[in-house]
């Protein structure tokens, strides 16, 4: 069990170093790009669907 382990956390991080270290423009274009779709969602839901009457 330990030696299984051992190798699975030796390919996820493997796997981790790949996609950081080879393709870190595409990983940080779609981390940017998620957080702001996010972003445009908490601003439409916060600003434009309230019923404040000022």
């Amino acid at each position: 069990m330990q030696r299984k382990f051992k190798f699975m956390n030796h390919l996820i991080l493997s796997a981790f170093y790949d996609n950081v270290n080879k393709n870190i423009g595409p990983t940080l274009m779609w981390v940017f790009f998620l957080l702001m779709i996010i972003e445009l969602l908490y601003v439409s839901v916060k600003y434009l669907g309230s019923d404040d009457s000022n």
